[in-house]
């Protein structure tokens, strides 16, 4: 297992390799559950989360979704637009983008889910160019790790 990776539950029913979810915080039967550290403590409030590998073996009994499996998680690759010209392993601070037309076709890409501005980010690799904006001419979407 790698640094960014953890060990982790999810409901049974969405236990599947590439399954993302955001943790949204903890709701109130998991604050006296025996199984909570194992659960959801560690996770980030806003992050999003890849099930990695599902271990069907180990389940137990959860008093929000039924039943839990163990999982092994990392925080997702997230799909971002930044300016055109980083290079694959590069780091930087995120700074986000100034556009609130949420009804662009990039906007989930100028405004992704999971990362803020001022998070550290990693780039794994460049995806393709952003198209058809003029705010953000010239960016390209990279997959990114926050670290």
């Amino acid at each position: 297992m790698s640094d960014e990776e953890r060990m982790g539950l999810v409901p049974s029913s969405l236990a599947k390799k590439g399954f993302k979810f955001t943790f949204e915080g903890i709701s109130e039967p998991c604050r006296s559950c025996k199984l909570r550290s194992a659960c959801v403590d560690g996770l980030e409030m806003g992050r999003v989360y890849e099930v990695l590998e599902v271990n069907r073996k180990k389940r137990f009994p959860c008093p929000l979704h039924g039943e839990v499996t163990l999982v092994t998680l990392r925080k997702a690759h997230i799909l971002v637009a930044l300016p055109s010209g980083l290079i694959e392993g590069a780091t930087m601070q995120y700074k986000g983008t100034e556009c609130e037309d949420i009804s662009c076709r990039n906007y989930t890409y100028c405004k992704p889910e999971g990362i803020v501005p001022g998070d550290k980010i990693k780039i794994v690799r460049e995806v393709g160019p952003l198209s058809g904006c003029p705010k953000v001419a010239g960016f390209k979407i990279y997959e990114v790790e926050v670290r």
